[in-house]
């Protein structure tokens, strides 16, 4: 976070996130993906392509295939502002292709793919570039992707060099770019998000270690061990659909740990040295194996926590029935279906970290866009790509049309009183607007300064908006910290050393090495050692559903020590050898010797 010409602490580490914002799905969450490319100069200007375009009499549907089961985008077509203007502007519809890890590389394998896939290309890159799945896109941007070239040409060329399976060619495009911070803490979206209602009630006590999150969870379950409707409200729960997420990112906050390219190693924030998720007992695995048992134990846990879905785990959210979760967007559709009063999740400070904003000058890399050799539209394709990539375009995804939900004013876009009030009272109506409804789909970061005004991407992040667009659980919590928004009382924190953020140790850099050491290029595993993963993920997910389900603190230990023999035994180790030897070699090509 900028302000007064110094760095603030209120940014993303820009590798973490292709580990977490895998995880990201929808909801308008301020999700921090990873990056780990380049970029050497802020975005140019440039006036979209599409956006002069007449308005075509016929809708062409875009299908985009997404590893995010749950999101929202498709059920809101119908009354979206943002889907009516893209239909306006570039003539089509965008309907997403939901995938699990399994669903996706089962339609990877059979070849016939939507118009549109998202995903990393440091995991993918080759199967979908020698499998011929993708098209290079170079002809297509010099003739539909101005604006693409214009504002993230420095991502484009570092593609061509690293996305490119050896081609030099174009083949992936990360939305949220954004290489420097912003200027305010916005509303957290990944973190500890409670029952704000129910944790007030019990004074909001301290939750500086995850004992002590169990300790407050504990006692809100004993004051409302049913919601209004009569059904169990679980402490805890998780889901698993999505590899071994809950395990990696719940402790985050606490652990100060972070994946980049591999959910099986880890290092501290900011730093290059990376440890066995698996094997070393300090990982955020093996913190969460803790967690879990104990709630297990204390009858904390929701029992259908080792076999739900995705979309199981939003359902019960949704009816109120879990306390504490790891996102805003992960709690279903609660805060829309009570968007009055202090009735509602959010992320409250705990543990160590903040999960604020975000500096990614490559981009939610592990989001990217690609056109697949299958669609029968891809001039379309990446006319829809261009204008997510332009100013016009990203605004208008995240704050509506010019002259309806935002004018300029003297010279400065500004929104409108109604919609800092539609946003403001939250609930359904705002999310059927669309704005703001799913960053991975918008190229630009919501900070990004748009060089043609001076006002960041994103209105509702600029200036008295952040306490104007507040909802009333928002001001509710500010007000019980002493704030005027929610973003406010992480900023507090933050500015007197009691949370840390992803950019915390960048405090003191330049612009020119924060962008260096923010762009070093991600480690591709050999075809072995994607083998070696693919197993001992497997053998996690096995074997965590064993350790969370033991009995005493004797039995985990006993079945913590039998885990870490077998993942030694599968080669744990060794991978987290191989990567740091990896980690090693690529920072020294990119000038990078400590």
């Amino acid at each position: 976070m900028r302000k007064k010409g110094t760095w603030k602490p209120a940014v993303m580490l820009t590798t973490i996130l292709a580990l977490a914002l895998s995880a990201c799905s929808g909801g308008g969450a301020n999700n921090a993906a990873p990056s780990e490319g380049s970029g050497d100069s802020a975005p140019q200007t440039g006036n979209s392509d599409a956006g002069a375009a007449e308005t075509p009499k016929e809708l062409v549907t875009l299908r985009v295939l997404v590893m995010e089961p749950g999101t929202k985008w498709n059920s809101v077509q119908n009354d979206s502002v943002v889907a009516k203007e893209l239909a306006e502007k570039l003539g089509v519809k965008i309907e997403y292709v939901e995938a699990d890890e399994n669903k996706f590389n089962v339609l990877l394998a059979g070849g016939e793919l939507p118009d549109i896939v998202r995903a990393d290309p440091i995991k993918f890159q080759k199967q979908l570039i020698e499998g011929n799945l993708i098209i290079p896109m170079d002809d297509l941007l010099a003739s539909h992707g101005k604006d693409i070239t214009a504002n993230i040409g420095t991502v484009v060329e570092y593609g061509k060099k690293n996305w490119s399976n050896g081609t030099g060619n174009t083949y992936f495009l990360p939305p949220q770019v954004q290489p420097k911070p912003g200027e305010a803490v916005a509303p957290i979206t990944i973190g500890a998000t409670i029952r704000w209602d129910w944790y007030k009630e019990i004074g909001a006590p301290p939750m500086d270690t995850m004992d002590q999150a169990l300790d407050a969870v504990e006692q809100i379950v004993k004051n409302h061990p049913k919601t209004d409707e009569g059904k169990p409200v679980y402490g805890v729960s998780m889901w698993q659909d999505w590899g071994l997420w809950p395990y990696t990112i719940t402790p985050l906050v606490f652990t100060k740990l972070q994946g980049t390219t591999s959910d099986l190693t880890a290092a501290p924030v900011g730093g290059h040295d990376f440890i066995s998720v698996l094997t070393d007992e300090t990982s955020n695995f093996w913190v969460a194996m803790d967690f879990f048992n104990k709630a297990h134990r204390r009858g904390l846990l929701d029992p259908d926590s080792l076999t739900m879905k995705n979309n199981d785990y939003m359902a019960k959210a949704t009816a109120g029935q879990i306390v504490l979760g790891p996102a805003t967007w992960a709690m279903g559709d609660f805060n829309a279906q009570h968007p009055e009063g202090d009735k509602g999740y959010i992320v409250v400070p705990a543990g160590q970290l903040a999960w604020t904003g975000g500096v990614n000058p490559l981009g939610w890399v592990d989001k990217s866009y690609s056109i697949s050799k299958s669609s029968k539209h891809p001039e379309k394709a990446m006319e829809f790509l261009n204008y997510i990539f332009s100013y016009e375009g990203a605004r208008t995804m995240y704050n509506g049309v010019e002259g309806t939900h935002w004018n300029m004013v003297n010279g400065v876009p500004t929104l409108t009183e109604e919609t800092l009030a539609l946003k403001s009272a939250g609930g359904t109506e705002f999310e059927k607007t669309g704005m703001s409804l799913d960053r991975n789909i918008i190229g630009l970061g919501g900070d990004l300064i748009n060089p043609n005004d001076g006002q960041p991407v994103n209105l509702f992040n600029a200036g008295e908006a952040l306490a104007k667009a507040a909802t009333p659980l928002e001001k509710d919590f500010a007000a019980h910290y002493g704030a005027a928004y929610s973003g406010e009382v992480f900023e507090k924190l933050i500015e007197e050393g009691k949370l840390d953020t992803f950019t915390t140790w960048m405090k003191g850099m330049s612009d020119d090495e924060i962008l260096k050491r923010n762009t070093v290029p991600g480690v591709t595993l050999s075809e072995d050692m994607k083998k070696t993963e693919a197993a001992l993920k497997e053998l996690a997910a096995r074997q965590a559903a064993k350790i969370v389900l033991s009995k005493s603190e004797e039995e985990f230990q006993k079945n913590k020590a039998e885990a870490i023999k077998a993942f030694q035994d599968g080669g744990a180790d060794a991978f987290t050898q191989y990567y740091n030897d990896e980690v090693k070699r690529l920072r020294a090509e990119h000038g990078l010797t400590d």
